[in-house]
């Protein structure tokens, strides 16, 4: 069945969740409904990666809408004819330049779907209903059959043993009868005939047996095979959960892997039931070389090290340690003092255990021996059961837990990592939640251990411990290695690659594309290798070139801006972002005077976004000139588009006026931006028109290294009424110039940054003409 298909046959309450996706005119659900096949058979992962792909499949997809239009059109389906043309209009208008895009938006809306069929699938099945889904892979595809399949033997092996139970009765009736026979008439001729038929008999009870031996061991075989799958299974789970927690989008959902798992352990316990009863058999009845006499001790013992290898296994830690009381959501990153929360999860969901499994922690149970490794308390309560919750099974959670530090002698805080070879962010710690098993003769002590976590006493260290997260949970072998960073791994960009881009889309709408990310990994691997590894000092310790940061903080601190100032530009893909200024050059230079680009300034530490556009001379050479970036604190005062809807630069002629004009590649800017503008209110108007001012952006021109003009913008208060700022040089310095109608002398000199001039004061005033740098308006209106 096709996924499409498996959509159309949702409950109405996830049609809803399927209409909610196909109504943000992103693709028409009738496109989607006639190029089903199309669509699902195609790799859009790789398209989204691979420019020449992406660029392909652009290409077919116009001749399949080409196609359906026309048919359409034929059978005069006038609807459906103008939704595939409008279609194809808007995907030709926006992708393409960059065909990836659309594969990332088809990627994602088939992801979406999966999502939506998981979720069925889970509640339809916790409420009994049948219900017929495609499986994501095929080794989910083999462990459902083979669940099933044991389910099936395990319950037709339960008759044989009981049809093998009604023979062995019959037999040793008839073998009494025969034996109080042989004991009244000793000398009867009938009881020799009597005898071969018990002799019959057995023989057939001695294969009836052999072959009930035999079908416990076919379904062992099974159930080895079962147990290999979901091992495998739970060992992709984790991997999936320790990517999700460094911003993956990947499926951690335990529902279906605890439904497999729960009648695994059943059909185990309904296995180990019928060896013993097997055995019982053996007690009543036995004779010279009876098979259940040494063949089911050794085939429970094989049973038992399965069921105990799989219990031990189901016990997870399904929320991993996250702090409670910051905003910076992120697993794995501790404080000490500060309260955290942690989930543990046991998959066998049987009633019976609810309430009787109780469960404790303790961090570091075997502490390596680092010198200066440092030792926690764990301050909370401490011993808990599991308990039944609807959906998630058997779970127990700690919500306001707190880390403190062990005291060195003397009651002086010990200094840790910093005195041996790790410092304080590569410094891993484990909780180890314990609880016994304890069910139908089966005693277990099991555990579950969190991924390795970093522990810190200030938050300025969040960052940097981030990355250690980061770094560990994509490269780590082993989770319980807290030893890790006494000899990190080197990273595979294309590993490293797709980490920076979940850093983007896990708080975002949009990840980072292959020009994105070709320019980071030049960054940070030059381009003289098309995979070159990357090591942790580069990544995290090491500054870069030129500057003073390393490249870890400089993307964080990018981060950071887009999410606090620019989300809905990088969502709606107006912010080129990561752009070197060779690159800028090169897209701009064959371009419309004006058109600009926005990208991210590479010299900024607490992270920048400028503008930078095309501008052509008299005698027809071009120049790129850019803006001095702006950061947090200025978007804060002022959003990006109102800057660049204000923007002023002072022309030859000594006339502001804004060179920004075009959104690369050509789109107007008003158009692209216009969206974004801020509405003003009738209280606001009122309020311009008695006080004549606006927030603008003023620029004087000055050439970099690189030969392309950047214009050095502050934020200024220019009023309505002056037509225009002059540029005069003065010592090496840039004075500016207003002329403003109806005044009787021209203001002298005003400051380079922040000039605040109102048109109603007398200019004749000296504490009126000119305002500090510093001052705000409410400072202004209390002067005046």
């Amino acid at each position: 069945m096709s996924q499409w298909e498996a959509i159309l046959r949702l409950p109405d309450v996830f049609q809803e969740h399927v209409h909610a996706l196909y109504n943000q005119d992103l693709l028409p659900v009738e496109v989607r409904q006639f190029l089903a096949p199309w669509i699902e058979s195609q790799d859009w992962k790789l398209a989204a990666r691979d420019h020449s792909l992406a660029c392909v499949l652009f290409q077919n997809l116009f001749e399949h809408l080409d196609i359906q239009y026309s048919r359409f059109t034929e059978a005069h389906e006038v609807v459906q004819a103008f939704t595939i043309r409008n279609f194809k209009l808007k995907i030709q208008h926006e992708y393409q330049e960059n065909p990836q895009l659309l594969a990332e938006m088809i990627r994602d809306l088939l992801q979406k779907e999966k999502q939506i069929l998981l979720e069925s699938l889970e509640t339809q099945s916790q409420s009994g209903q049948q219900v017929q889904l495609p499986m994501e892979t095929e080794q989910q595809y083999k462990v459902e059959m083979r669940v099933n399949e044991a389910k099936e033997k395990a319950a037709s092996l339960d008759q044989e043993v009981k049809f093998l139970e009604e023979q062995q009765e019959i037999l040793n009736f008839r073998y009494q009868a025969y034996t109080v026979q042989l004991t009244a008439h000793p000398t009867d001729p009938r009881l020799q005939k009597k005898k071969l038929e018990l002799q019959t008999h057995m023989n057939e009870l001695d294969r009836k047996r052999r072959d009930v031996l035999d079908q416990v061991k076919e379904l062992l075989g099974l159930c080895e095979t079962l147990l290999n799958f979901l091992q495998q299974e739970l060992s992709d789970w984790l991997q999936r959960q320790r990517l999700s927690c460094i911003g993956a989008s990947t499926n951690c959902c335990l529902n279906k892997l605890a439904s497999w798992v729960t009648r695994t352990v059943e059909v185990f316990f309904q296995l180990r039931r019928i060896l013993h009863e097997l055995s019982e058999l053996s007690v009543q009845l036995s004779y010279e070389g009876d098979p259940l006499k040494t063949d089911p001790p050794e085939l429970q013992a094989r049973l038992l090290e399965m069921l105990q290898c799989l219990l031990q296994r189901s016990f997870v830690v399904y929320k991993q340690p996250i702090m409670t009381s910051y905003l910076c959501k992120k697993a794995l990153v501790l404080k000490t003092s500060s309260e955290f929360s942690v989930a543990a999860r046991f998959l066998v969901d049987l009633p019976e255990l609810g309430n009787k499994m109780s469960v404790s922690y303790t961090i570091d149970k075997n502490p390596p021996a680092i010198k200066g490794y440092r030792r926690f308390n764990v301050l909370g309560s401490q011993d808990k059961t599991l308990e039944c919750t609807q959906g998630e099974g058997l779970v127990v959670e700690y919500k306001r837990l707190k880390l403190t530090e062990q005291k060195a002698g003397g009651g002086k805080g010990s200094k840790g990592a910093n005195d041996g070879s790790l410092s304080i962010v590569e410094e891993l710690h484990i909780i180890t939640l314990k609880t016994q098993f304890n069910y139908k003769g089966v005693k277990l002590d099991i555990e579950a251990a969190t991924l390795p976590f970093v522990v810190i006493s200030n938050l300025s260290w969040f960052v940097r411990a981030w990355a250690s997260v980061l770094w560990h949970n994509l490269l780590g072998s082993d989770p319980k290695d807290v030893t890790f960073f006494s000899k990190p791994p080197r990273a595979p960009w294309s590993l490293l690659a797709n980490a920076l881009s979940w850093q983007f889309s896990c708080c975002t709408k949009r990840g980072l594309n292959a020009d994105q990310l070709e320019m980071l990994k030049k960054k940070l691997c030059g381009s003289e290798a098309s995979d070159k590894d990357v090591t942790w000092s580069k990544f995290s310790k090491e500054t870069m070139p030129n500057v003073a940061f390393s490249f870890w903080e400089w993307f964080d601190a990018i981060l950071t801006l887009v999410k606090a100032n620019l989300e809905k530009l990088w969502n709606d893909g107006y912010i080129m972002g990561f752009v070197s200024r060779s690159t800028v050059n090169a897209l701009l230079k064959t371009r419309m005077p004006g058109t600009f680009l926005l990208r991210f300034s590479e010299s900024t530490r607490e992270g920048g976004i400028t503008c930078s556009w095309v501008d052509y001379e008299y005698d027809a050479n071009y120049s790129v000139r850019s803006v001095e970036p702006f950061t947090k604190k200025d978007l804060a005062s002022i959003p990006l588009t109102e800057i660049i809807r204000n923007y002023q630069l002072v022309a030859d002629e000594n006339i502001p006026e804004n060179p920004l004009k075009y959104l690369y590649p050509d789109i107007p800017k008003d158009e692209a931006f216009g969206q974004y503008y801020e509405k003003r209110s009738e209280v606001t108007m009122e309020y311009q028109k008695y006080m004549k001012r606006k927030l603008i952006v003023v620029s004087k021109r000055n050439v970099d290294d690189t030969q392309s003009s950047v214009a050095s913008g502050t934020p200024q208060y220019i009023s309505d009424a002056s037509p225009y700022v002059q540029e005069l040089p003065v010592d090496d310095q840039t004075e500016y110039r207003l002329n403003i109608p109806d005044w009787d002398d021209i203001i002298d000199q005003l400051p380079m940054d922040n000039v605040l001039i109102d048109p109603d004061c007398d200019p004749m005033l000296p504490n009126q003409r000119t305002i500090p740098n510093e001052m705000s308006l409410e400072s202004f209106d209390s002067l005046h």
